[in-house]
């Protein structure tokens, strides 16, 4: 290798560096209030054409940025909000999920990803999304909001009807219960706001958007806001946005894991579970498992899980706390083969228990948001 002098330092050609792109939107604070952002929060948007230009869709928000060629359409983008000193916002773009630009070399590409993950880990803190990847399991908050007349309870007085009336059309009625009803709320959740948004699809109103609305009028009309309601609702947001995140992560590893919960205007919340593990070459199908999970004022607290094999084989495990309910299911078990057989099913099995389910989740404090939890394998 030959020693260069000055001069000859001079004539030899830099590397270009790879440097990180900040590009950031800027937003009024009245757009950061409805969208729930505050200081330092790292945020998800998806990339969608929006009157045939590539723009990102957050909630109900669109927004302009220069995408091309970093971000392609349905891509995830990690955005972090700022607020600025004269109280406007902004959001920075800090990841996306894929990259859809030219090809780069192999060294270029690494520098690349190792700048994106030290200016992200510079992003005061964690990012929500790492946050609800350990939330826990269950919907303890919601579903003790969707008891009837609760949530309606935190809606300030002077508030629009229009929102209590949407808070009351997202229930369903228990004594008029429908199966095309059903059927529509179940397939409602099989797609998120943000991908209705992506595919220019109208957005119907969903647990999200009614919980952020309700936090963002409490917030409006100057309600006070007490540490245990406001925790309450911040934290059924959590355990909804980690159901659907926690779906569409066992979605790609071809599993289906879809939970929801079901609120009535009439009865107490019913929690609902479907699941199916990916099938095998090689290997029988799997069943689509159905699990339901109430805590009636008027049954007690009682699991069903319903195992449907091929297309008409099903089988029934019931488990209630009560003993007159469980012996009141084994007595309608006739009655329950046939209403299956008129819908062109076939029960294998059904088991009643006076017991709690053995595989439910143990109950337990549920942990606070942000706290350290040490742990050692």
């Amino acid at each position: 290798m030959a020693l260069l002098g000055p001069e000859g330092v001079n004539q030899v050609s830099r590397i270009t560096p790879v440097t990180l792109d900040l590009r950031q939107i800027f937003i009024e604070a009245t757009v950061a209030k409805e969208l729930g952002l505050h200081d330092g929060q790292v945020v998800h948007a998806v990339a969608a054409l929006h009157k045939d230009e590539l723009k990102l869709a957050m909630n109900e928000h669109v927004f302009n940025l220069p995408l091309s060629p970093y971000i392609k359409e349905g891509d995830l983008a990690q955005l972090r909000a700022q607020l600025l000193p004269n109280g406007k916002w902004t959001l920075q773009l800090l990841h996306t999920g894929t990259y859809a630009g030219l090809q780069t070399s192999q060294a270029a590409q690494a520098a690349l990803a190792a700048q994106t993950a030290q200016a992200a880990a510079q992003a005061l803190g964690p990012s929500r999304f790492n946050a609800l990847l350990v939330q826990p399991e269950g919907f303890a908050n919601w579903v003790n909001l969707l008891r009837p007349g609760i949530l309606e309870a935190l809606l300030p007085a002077g508030v629009a009807s229009e929102l209590r009336e949407r808070v009351k059309a997202h229930r369903l009625t228990m004594a008029n219960l429908q199966p095309l009803s059903l059927r529509r709320f179940v397939l409602k959740h099989t797609t998120s706001a943000e991908a209705s948004l992506a595919q220019s699809q109208e957005v119907q109103d969903d647990e999200k958007v009614l919980l952020r609305l309700l936090m963002t009028e409490r917030q409006r009309m100057g309600a006070i806001e007490e540490g245990e309601t406001q925790d309450a609702l911040k934290h059924a947001l959590d355990e909804v946005e980690a159901a659907q995140l926690q779906a569409v992560k066992d979605w790609r590893n071809g599993d289906l894991n879809l939970s929801f919960v079901i609120p009535f205007t009439d009865a107490d919340p019913l929690e609902m579970q479907f699941e199916k593990k990916g099938d095998k070459p090689g290997q029988s199908k799997n069943p689509l498992i159905v699990n339901m999970h109430t805590n009636s004022r008027v049954l007690g607290e009682v699991w069903l899980k319903t195992s449907i094999s091929g297309s008409a084989d099903v089988n029934l495990t019931m488990w209630a706390l009560r003993s007159d309910i469980a012996a009141q299911a084994k007595e309608n078990a006739s009655e329950l083969t046939y209403e299956l057989e008129s819908a062109g099913l076939r029960l294998g099995s059904f088991q009643v228990y006076n017991a709690p389910r053995p595989d439910a989740s143990q109950k337990r404090e549920v942990p606070k948001h942000g706290v350290l939890i040490d742990t050692e394998v």
